[in-house]
């Protein structure tokens, strides 16, 4: 995310005689990267996601100020000198009662104030919200804007008399679906289900909290009193409502991101010196402070050698307590460790990298030496890779029409269950940035999956994917197997074939081998999300390579995992040389019809098993249930008879008949 801040701005909230380009230098090694400066003035500053702190102006004049002073360019925060919120003893307009239905509010605050005038924006608050994109409207309405840039959490402005008007109360609940609103830009929606609203008694919705006002409680040029409101809700929920009906504002934006609830009492008071300072409002109520999810920051315990370990220095326990507490962090250091206590407004820190993290980017990671890892280059490639196998199986599979997708390593909770693992035997990320991504992944066919699910369009789909997954190992590294794996919405018989022929290409069948499906029962299959598995085998002579599975999957999709490392074992570059059958051939076709659901390839297997001389069986064509085969029958020492065949046949027919009740069309 990025943010705009005024150089002006700034500096009414960090005291330094930094030059910009200073502070555009070391912003950008050590926090947030300032990408440009606009007209020598305005600051363009990208901030990570997770640092939903440092999205306001005081919250890099904050990262600044600690930054600065590790450069040694004197800098400090300046303190916010905010007076405590007084009711006028002349005005008393009682609050709206605020009943809760949900327990996903964290914290509400809210204040009425009266008497309010409609006078515009003072210039200086004009020229910076121009300057940040933000339309300029009248002082009653710029206010919370103003505030939400400056101080980082979002505020909101409800016209008072339109609340009491509509029965005096606010019902905050989770909304059913199909209730239709209109948003304060006049745009009509239809709740989903599930997102947070707030109601009036008569059910009418009058306002999408953390997102955006309605337009039927909104302030106009006939607001004569004001409820000056704050809340906090669960992050999950905003961001559900926000995506849903696609309204990306600001508000959404930092409320989706955990903004602190406890920035709440400084952003309330804030507001109310602005509207009695523009727009003459007067107090007209006690502050209504509603905080139930009040959390204490979990203290972090870090070894001094851990943090030697990782930055490849030794920092002196004075400077590793000056940076820490610079950042806002209470800390006690002992003989060999230290306990940090984050700040409230720094949720991502929450474990002892974390912690390391911070020391590092103040203390510079361009003053960290650099110096290359010791030790000799590997000799021997590893027998894991081999990229003249992997480009033909890339290049083989696209050319039959399979497209290859990258996925993420981290996957969500849903695809590691239906990895057929339980979600305590997967890596878990302890600080993911995105919540639903936590998992390390054990298996790549739930991702192939989400990728067909989401391509709903396409009647006919198969992708594949060449990359790692991860199993645990106690006290070391996961291991890191590189898995093939396809997943398609084709015809079972189709998928099987193009694995046929990916295993041609790759000569694997070249000096006899052949390849066997051994059906594994329920209990043994992999994935919980398929109905039957096959052991995909290649036996050469005695001997058996396991190359992975074929499933049929929910939803008639198949599924292919092949181990690479197994499948490299028994791949070649060439053919190998068989020498040539000078004798004579006999091609011939056989029309059979085949009930529902029989295995065509099984059929095949065991036609090649009835006679030596029969070389070779293919399927030809597929007429309703009639299928024709193609049999090759060769002798390599004799030309063979069509009178030695005939046995041959009846064999066949009768091998069709007891094993797979198939049956012959016409007559031998």
């Amino acid at each position: 995310m990025n943010i705009l801040i005024p150089d002006s701005w700034l500096r009414e909230h960090l005291q330094s005689k930094a030059s910009k380009k200073d502070l555009q230098k070391y912003l950008s090694l050590s926090g947030p990267s300032v990408e440009h400066i606009y007209e020598d003035e305005v600051y363009d500053i990208e901030v990570t996601t997770n640092r939903v702190d440092s999205m306001s102006v005081r919250g890099i004049a904050r990262e600044a100020a600690t930054i600065l002073k590790r450069a040694g360019i004197a800098a400090k925060l300046k303190k916010l000198n905010l007076l405590p919120i007084a009711k006028h003893p002349n005005k008393n307009l009682p609050l709206p009662e605020i009943i809760y239905e949900t327990d996903y509010v964290h914290r509400v605050l809210a204040v009425v104030l009266t008497d309010v005038q409609h006078l515009p924006s003072p210039e200086k608050m004009q020229a910076r919200l121009t300057a940040i994109d933000v339309n300029v409207h009248e002082a009653l309405i710029d206010i919370s804007n103003y505030i939400t840039h400056e101080l980082g959490h979002p505020c909101h402005v409800f016209d008072y008399d339109k609340i009491m008007e509509r029965g005096g109360k606010i019902i905050i609940k989770e909304a059913g679906k199909g209730k239709k609103f209109v948003t304060l830009d006049e745009v009509e929606h239809q709740t989903l289900g599930g997102e947070i609203v707030f109601e009036a008694p008569n059910g009418e919705i009058i306002d999408l909290p953390a997102i955006k006002g309605t337009l039927n409680t909104g302030v106009d040029k006939n607001t004569k009193s004001i409820l000056f409101w704050i809340e906090s809700l669960d992050a999950k929920k905003v961001r559900q409502a926000s995506m849903g009906h696609a309204i990306r504002t600001v508000a959404a934006q930092l409320n989706e991101k955990n903004v602190d609830p406890h920035l709440g009492k400084e952003v309330m008071e804030y507001g109310v010196e602005l509207f009695s300072k523009l727009c003459k409002a007067k107090v007209a109520s006690e502050l209504y402070d509603y905080f139930p999810k009040r959390q204490l920051s979990k203290p972090v315990k870090v070894k001094l050698q851990t943090i030697s370990n990782y930055l490849g220095i030794v920092l002196q326990k004075q400077e590793i307590s000056e940076i820490l507490q610079d950042l806002d962090c209470q800390v006690k250091i002992s003989d060999d460790s230290i306990l940090v206590t984050p700040p409230s407004f720094r949720p991502d820190i929450q474990i002892a990298a974390d912690v390391v993290e911070e020391l590092a980017r103040i203390y510079g990671y361009h003053n960290l030496p650099s110096k290359l890892m010791d030790g000799e280059l590997a000799v021997n490639p590893d027998p894991n890779t081999n990229y003249h196998f992997e480009n033909l199986i890339k290049h083989f599979l696209a050319n039959i029409g399979w497209q290859e997708i990258y996925s993420y390593s981290l996957v969500s909770e849903q695809q590691a269950v239906d990895a057929g693992y339980q979600l305590s035997e997967h890596l878990k990320l302890a600080n993911p940035l995105k919540e639903e991504n936590s998992y390390l992944r054990r298996s790549l066919i739930p991702s192939l999956i989400e990728v067909i699910a989401n391509n709903k369009t396409q009647k006919e789909l198969s992708v594949f994917e060449l990359a790692c997954v991860y199993h645990p190992q106690a006290h070391d590294l996961p291991k890191q197997p590189i898995k093939l794996s396809l997943v398609s919405n084709r015809e079972y018989r189709l998928v099987k074939g193009d694995l046929l022929n990916l295993l041609d290409r790759l000569y694997v069948f070249s000096a006899g081998q052949e390849l066997l499906l051994e059906e594994k029962i329920s209990k043994e299959i992999s994935l919980p999300i398929a109905r039957q598995e096959a052991q995909l085998i290649i036996k050469d002579g005695k001997s058996k390579t396991n190359l992975g599975s074929l499933m049929i999957l929910e939803h008639n999709l198949i599924a292919i995992e092949l181990d690479l490392r197994s499948l490299l074992a028994v791949a070649k570059r060439y053919p190998q040389y068989q020498k040539l059958i000078k004798t004579a051939a006999i091609v011939e076709e056989l029309t059979f019809t085949l009930p529902n659901g029989v295995p065509v390839g099984e059929i095949i297997q065991a036609f090649k098993k009835v006679d030596p001389r029969i070389k070779k069986v293919e399927l030809l064509d597929i007429y309703e249930q009639n299928h024709s085969f193609s049999f090759i029958f060769q002798d390599p020492l004799v030309n063979i008879s069509n009178e030695e065949v005939e046995p041959i046949r009846q064999k066949i027919v009768k091998v069709g008949q007891d094993e797979f009740k198939i049956n012959l069309v016409g007559k031998i």
